[in-house]
């Protein structure tokens, strides 16, 4: 009986565990949600938050038409935009139950963008949503725009079908080909927040107009290919936007975003064109592979300084000279060049950073704080006024690894 009572009891109890999903959600029951927009606004005279998401249409998640490339920028996007105004985070969101006749599914949203007047008013409000908010994925990248973040769902995709493939692409192509844009996940944004001797930064993205058809046949030597033509809007990364606290202050460009990248060591690929004595001006292309920094804080005689060590490799792309470089002695003065050149961009980097904007986009006080602890504890309060002065040394060494297939360029008679 005993026997028979507990076996009884094991089943039961392997029963339980054999249920389904009690909050499983159908696909035919939610609206699939890829982007978020995050405004503020004024309406009536009255500040006011503007929620816009990117939502997938039925027909799409049924498989009835491929979420792939290869129609981006022909017919109709198979998606379509609500947005909600509200004045609080909370009350937007729960707006949308009035506009979509399914649940909001915002799980598989993995792009977050930010229009620039909430950027430059604080985000600190949204984080706190974000963080309450459970189905907000902290591995959402987070880009501010120019301008309105609705403005950026409002754009059409070149190539791919959805517009956030189209962004994820362009995100993923930078970071291997040409590290002219910081990438960063929510998670990683909210980090740089809250840490003690850290400001923010984020990727950057801009509305341009497409060149149409011909454009470029007129075009002159210098000339803009992003001037208003009449074409579609469409979406490109554009360098880093930089954070104070928890304010926008300003952009770094593709330059500087190249030297902060370096600095930090997040560069993975990029090219840098050099000019080398002896060589023409401006006729070696330098296509860095890898690159490693390390942040060294030191402090003498009550005195704060900083080293910036960078090593990076790469290859040889492309030369327009006539001068060889096959000799050691040639791929030597390519390779100061190029390490002059990376100096040079992440002492402008530093420079903007510290003077024009007094954030301490590189982490200067966090590195401060955990290899002197002490220290840091007696300059956190001031870190804000001490960080622009003070010094920041730049070391960098290069390495060419490969020249390519010939070592000297042919001579065309």
């Amino acid at each position: 009986m005993y026997k028979h009572l507990l076996s009884f009891i094991i089943i039961v109890l392997l029963l339980l565990t054999l249920g389904g999903c009690w909050s499983k959600r159908e696909i035919e029951d939610i609206a699939v949600v890829t982007i978020m927009g995050f405004d503020r606004v004024t309406v009536n005279g009255k500040d006011q938050w503007l929620l816009s998401r990117k939502i997938l249409k039925p027909r799409n998640l049924a498989g009835e038409s491929p979420l792939g490339g290869g129609q981006g920028g022909k017919g109709e996007e198979p998606g379509f935009i609500v947005s909600s105004i509200g004045d609080t985070i909370s009350e937007t969101a729960r707006d949308a139950s009035t506009r979509i006749p399914r649940q909001e599914f915002v799980a598989h949203a993995n792009i977050i963008i930010i229009g620039e007047r909430l950027a430059r008013e604080g985000v600190d409000q949204l984080i706190d949503a974000v963080l309450r908010y459970k189905d907000i994925r902290l591995n959402s990248h987070v880009l501010v725009t120019k301008g309105r973040a609705i403005d950026v769902l409002k754009s059409k995709p070149e190539l791919e079908q959805v517009l956030s493939q189209e962004i994820m692409g362009l995100i993923e192509t930078n970071q291997v080909a040409a590290s002219k844009a910081f990438i960063i996940d929510m998670k990683g944004f909210i980090n740089q927040l809250i840490t003690p001797g850290q400001d923010a930064t984020a990727s950057y993205i801009e509305i341009f107009q497409r060149v149409g058809e011909g454009i470029g046949d007129n075009l002159s030597e210098g000339s803009s290919t992003t001037a208003d033509t009449g074409g579609e809007k469409t979406l490109r990364l554009r360098g880093t936007s930089v954070f104070k606290k928890n304010r926008l202050v300003g952009v770094l460009g593709d330059r500087e975003t190249k030297g902060y990248l370096y600095a930090i060591g997040k560069a993975k690929h990029g090219i840098i064109t050099l000019s080398v004595k002896g060589h023409e001006p401006k006729d070696i292309a330098f296509s860095m592979t890898r690159a490693r920094s390390k942040i060294i804080p030191n402090v003498e005689d009550g005195n704060i300084s900083f080293i910036i060590d960078i090593k990076a490799e790469g290859d040889f792309v492309q030369h327009e000279g006539t001068k060889s470089i096959s000799h050691p002695e040639s791929i030597r003065e390519i390779e100061k060049a190029a390490a002059d050149e990376i100096k040079k961009m992440v002492q402008e980097t530093i420079k903007k950073a510290k003077v024009e904007y007094e954030a301490d986009i590189f982490g200067l006080g966090e590195r401060l704080h955990k290899t002197y602890p002490a220290v840091w504890r007696q300059v956190e309060q001031d870190w804000a006024e001490i960080y622009p002065s003070v010094e920041v040394a730049v070391n960098v060494e290069t390495k060419i690894r490969r020249i390519g297939m010939i070592s000297d360029t042919p001579v065309i008679r």
